[in-house]
């Protein structure tokens, strides 16, 4: 996992260091120098929690796991996030919003070309946004199993508003005549499994081919593989 930029904590809301922190820093006359280890201890927290989701589960991963993941004193979960929904709903709120701007800048990279052109581009985009962050889907995968309040908070907050965005871009393709016959329930659910999975399970892909599917040739190789797959015709 990509190290996490203070820009994209703070849009997160957990850039600024808790009121202790700050008045401990007054206290010894020094103030800069905690509110900076304060925010490198939320950024080892967020990124320990991403690895631990998305790899056993929010029941599963254990405020002590993350903690020792990334290697700070126990106890700094409960003094900077209070409780572990309070932190995992930081955590994933920092890979989503990361995921959403990297694939809207790729439909503005892609807004004055024809509606199939921008749909495969925008397909190429998502495959490499999933090598990048496997986490992404293991995460969803986790989720996705339950029908809780976890999900129902994914749902409303990102996924909706991602799979609206694959239903306007299909149906935009659909009107030129270049768009997959089906609804677009299944070809989010296409689109998803077919970009991420390769990814997700790294491992197995690996032991498969003998290939590192995270390497840049093979991902080219699976973006245009993907779109060529899903739009056939009108060939860019």
């Amino acid at each position: 996992m990509t190290s996490i930029d203070q820009a994209s904590v703070k849009r997160a809301g957990i850039g600024k260091p808790s009121t202790r922190a700050a008045s401990r820093g007054r206290e010894l006359g020094n103030p800069e120098p905690v509110q900076e280890r304060s925010l490198a201890t939320r950024e080892k927290l967020l990124e320990a929690a991403i690895r631990r989701f998305a790899a056993v589960g929010y029941e599963a991963a254990t405020t002590r796991d993350i903690e020792a993941a990334a290697g700070v004193k126990r106890g700094l979960i409960a003094y900077h996030y209070r409780t572990k929904d309070v932190l995992w709903k930081a955590a994933v709120r920092w890979l989503f919003e990361r995921a959403s701007a990297e694939l809207e800048a790729a439909e503005r990279h892609a807004a004055d070309v024809d509606p199939v052109a921008r749909l495969r581009y925008f397909v190429r985009a998502y495959v490499r946004f999933c090598a990048r962050f496997p986490a992404v889907n293991r995460m969803m995968v986790q989720e996705g199993m339950h029908d809780d309040w976890r999900l129902a908070w994914l749902v409303e907050h990102f996924v909706r508003p991602w799979y609206a965005r694959v239903e306007s871009l299909l149906v935009q393709a659909r009107a030129v005549g270049a768009a997959p016959q089906m609804d677009a329930l299944h070809f989010y659910y296409i689109l998803t499994g077919g970009a991420a999975l390769i990814f997700a399970m790294a491992p197995e892909a690996r032991q498969l081919s003998g290939l590192d599917p995270t390497g840049e040739a093979v991902v080219d190789a699976h973006a245009e593989a993907l779109a060529q797959l899903l739009f056939p015709r009108g060939v860019q």
